[in-house]
């Protein structure tokens, strides 16, 4: 048998490394520079910063053994600070909060370790051929045939590609509402004297300000501040300029501590699906329909956690179905 996923996030490749330990031949595609989805780093003259997802929790046992297994293999670590709800300083719910070590893309880049990864590749056409399922580049190149796909790809993505080869999913995908993010990573001259290393603001249009340097294995300086919008500004504000989007949170921030940060560099990025707000919470952690899978943090419950066992309770799923039918493993 052999897989093809759409998407190199968390929850395509926990499938692909389930698929790849039962012996079937996964082949994992992506869009993107590099694997991780929403946990890259983005590379500057500073070094990477971490302007995706900030950290992730672990609350299932099954899942905290498994993050036991990253920290030993030293790509994950706990991140110490409690944030606090600004400007009130009210800290927010105590728990262990993780990081991937140095950048949030070192758990990315862990997990895709000898997986068939291809990035850099937009699938943009799934049909169901004679032979199986042919995968079509944007260019119109043909990726392969695949016995079965899942498609891990945020819901919008997924929602155009099952257009066709299954308008049920498409429908399923349409009702997963995914919210934006505007991102800006402040570098500054000098290091702010404040009593908080991390905060969520209640009102403005900050959502999340922390300093990178608080976090395990990020270096203190230069200082640098990762600021993110509420998605209620970030959607209303979504085609501004990155220019436009970092001064404006920047004077927000300035705002938010009464007084102007000495600013060096500033650096934006615009997530157009950065939270699954609308999560599916399908009861079996993915969705099937002929032969297509669909699997992620909008199918489950919109944490990375979910996304982690999204995947691989679609994985266990093709496991299953390969079994059943006899297929042989690693594909002919």
């Amino acid at each position: 048998m052999r897989i093809a996923i759409i998407g190199a996030g968390i929850a395509g490749l926990a499938a692909a490394r389930t698929l790849q330990a039962a012996g079937i031949e996964a082949v994992v595609y992506d869009k993107g520079r590099g694997p991780g989805g929403r946990t890259v780093s983005k590379r500057t003259e500073h070094g990477s910063i971490d302007l995706g997802a900030q950290y992730f929790t672990a609350r299932d046992p099954a899942f905290q053994a498994v993050v036991a297994e990253w920290q030993a293999a030293g790509v994950v670590l706990p991140w110490s600070v409690t944030p606090v709800v600004l400007p009130e300083r009210q800290p927010a719910r105590p728990e262990t909060r993780l990081v991937g070590v140095p950048r949030m893309s070192s758990l990315a880049k862990h997990l895709s370790d000898g997986l068939d990864l291809h990035t850099e590749v937009q699938v943009s056409e799934i049909t169901r051929e004679l032979t199986g399922w042919v995968l079509r580049e944007r260019t119109g190149e043909t990726l392969g045939e695949f016995d079965q796909v899942l498609l891990t790809a945020p819901a919008p993505q997924s929602q155009s590609l099952l257009a066709e080869p299954s308008p049920r999913l498409a429908t399923e995908a349409a009702a997963a509402h995914m919210q934006p993010c505007w991102s800006v990573g402040l570098v500054l001259e000098r290091p702010l004297e404040v009593d908080f290393d991390a905060g969520f603001p209640s009102s403005g249009p900050l959502g999340w300000v922390a300093r990178a340097g608080s976090r395990p294995d990020r270096p203190h300086l230069p200082e640098i501040w990762i600021l993110h919008a509420t998605a209620a500004w970030s959607e209303a504000n979504i085609e501004w300029s990155p220019e436009a989007v970092s001064e404006f949170l920047a004077q927000a921030f300035g705002d938010l501590l009464r007084r102007p940060p000495a600013i060096a560099e500033r650096v934006a990025h615009r997530w157009r699906f950065a939270r699954a707000r609308g999560a599916l919470k399908a009861a079996d952690g993915y969705l099937e329909h002929e032969d297509i899978l669909c699997a992620g943090d909008w199918v489950s419950d919109g944490r990375i956690e979910g996304a982690w066992h999204s995947g691989c309770a679609a994985a266990r799923r093709l496991i299953s179905a390969a079994e059943r039918s006899g297929s042989p493993q690693g594909g002919e």
